[in-house]
């Protein structure tokens, strides 16, 4: 959609505005509200308009650069090129996951980190089913690390099986299992667990990479102590 507004003093441009909602994700007739411009430098200035939609009536914010480019000999002859800029939010740097889980479940980790996009694009859907996904890939990849010999029982194995037989450590389960039960509302329409939802199944999967870290730094260790003994 083309709304006209203000790039400067006394100059008006059009500029394009999406007709698709960020917030309920349905194409929209935007509402300008309010636009205004900052200058950045002498030849930029940032434009900033307040949009809202006129499905779900929540707002949004649309940002252009307007830079001054001359068009003759004279200083009075310029006009400005329109540059809409996309801002994309930004991934917390403190994703929970070390460089050994990662050594161990590489696909686990990229799944993890676009179920984590997902949830900062308030995809919170989709976002709870790659959690699930992720945890699948993490819990079996650790045990066929711990259980070699059963590697190939393991892949073929439901989630909550694997759980049950490979996993040892009590409370490395219980976190693993509570962000199964979760994780399987995620992905059909009827929630066993109506009171709980992607986040506490975030949060008990935190729990699980955590205890699989410790249990990774504790076989090195063993490994360490055993080889000493021997020497």
């Amino acid at each position: 959609m083309q709304i006209k507004v203000d790039v400067a003093y006394s100059n008006p441009k059009i500029v394009n505005v999406n007709d698709f909602c960020p917030n309920c994700k349905k194409p929209t007739n935007p509402h300008l509200v309010h636009s205004s411009y900052f200058e950045l430098s002498d030849s930029e200035n940032s434009v900033v308009l307040t949009i809202r939609c006129l499905g779900c009536k929540h707002f949004w914010i649309e940002e252009f650069l307007a830079t001054k480019y001359s068009t003759g000999n004279y200083s009075s002859n310029y006009d400005y090129k329109i540059e809409h800029i996309k801002v994309s939010p930004k991934l917390p740097t403190d994703i929970p996951i070390s460089d050994d889980v990662e050594i161990i479940s590489p696909i686990g980790k990229q799944i993890y980190v676009q179920a984590l996009k997902a949830e900062h694009e308030q995809l919170d859907h989709i976002a709870g089913i790659g959690y699930r996904k992720a945890l699948e890939f993490f819990v079996k990849d650790f045990s066929i690390v711990t259980n070699p010999d059963d590697e190939e029982k393991i892949v073929k194995m439901s989630l909550k099986q694997v759980i049950e037989k490979y996993i040892k450590d009590e409370d490395l389960k219980t976190f693993a299992l509570a962000s199964a039960y979760i994780g399987n509302d995620e992905g059909h329409y009827y929630r066993n667990n109506p009171d709980k939802d992607f986040t506490h199944l975030k949060n008990y999967l935190h729990g699980v990479i955590h205890y699989m870290e410790m249990k990774l730094n504790f076989l090195d260790a063993q490994e360490l102590v055993n080889r000493s003994k021997k020497s």
